[in-house]
């Protein structure tokens, strides 16, 4: 008998803890146009991340999250705003989204909610993200020595880059496998022991910042190991 009390118990909770996951996270079911709008918002902008402040809902005692909508800048077409969080603090007053694309413009806006009920939408904010890294400029990559590759880049005029990623491939291979990690924006070159004889190589660098924010690829050069 206690066995069997324990089991619904259990089956309770989880069904509680179940309509609260979904509450949090799925759409609300309606609109209540007493809860207060998320308003005052300031942007932060980077290449593939922004941030967020607003006025604090603290004194709100009527919700117990925040929502955050983004939509994706389309030419001629209306903007579709998707859920993509639920802060489930009222106190909260700041927001990062890491999941963008570099260069690309959104458009991000706000509610409170409550249970099933949610706010109208805030203001309105357009973010536009910074421009990815340019591509490494590749100068050099030669035969130094027996199965020894030396290569060669002008290092990047981005200060907040921190170190390179080289790649490497056959060039039987259509694919490109990690070679190495060169540390320091400064420095601009790396040997590689590892070429095999009689193997046509082709090589190319990208700049990452402390982030792990890559460059765009640079262009390639191949060497003919002898």
């Amino acid at each position: 008998m206690i066995s069997l009390q324990k089991m619904k118990l259990k089956t309770i909770l989880k069904t509680l803890l179940l309509s609260s996951f979904i509450v949090t996270n799925a759409n609300a079911f309606f609109t209540d146009y007493s809860l207060p709008k998320v308003v005052g918002v300031k942007t932060i902008t980077d290449r593939n991340s922004v941030g967020f402040e607003w006025k604090s809902l603290a004194r709100y005692k009527n919700i117990n999250r925040i929502n955050v909508y983004r939509a994706e800048a389309k030419k001629g077409v209306k903007q579709v705003y998707v859920k993509i969080d639920a802060i489930t603090n009222r106190f909260a007053t700041h927001y990062v989204d890491r999941n963008i694309k570099p260069n690309t413009k959104y458009f991000y806006t706000f509610t409170t909610g409550y249970g099933l009920s949610e706010s109208t939408y805030g203001t309105i904010v357009p973010v536009k993200t910074k421009p990815a890294y340019k591509a490494v400029k590749f100068v050099e990559a030669k035969l130094v020595d027996t199965g020894v590759v030396k290569l060669l880049w002008v290092p990047s005029s981005e200060p907040t880059v921190t170190e390179y990623i080289i790649q490497r491939r056959k060039a039987s291979d259509k694919r490109w496998f990690y070679l190495a990690t060169v540390k320091g924006r400064l420095y601009p070159e790396y040997v590689d022991f590892t070429a095999e004889r009689g193997n046509n190589y082709f090589y190319r660098v990208f700049a990452r910042d402390a982030n792990e924010f890559i460059s765009k690829a640079s262009n390639a050069l191949s060497v003919e190991v002898k």
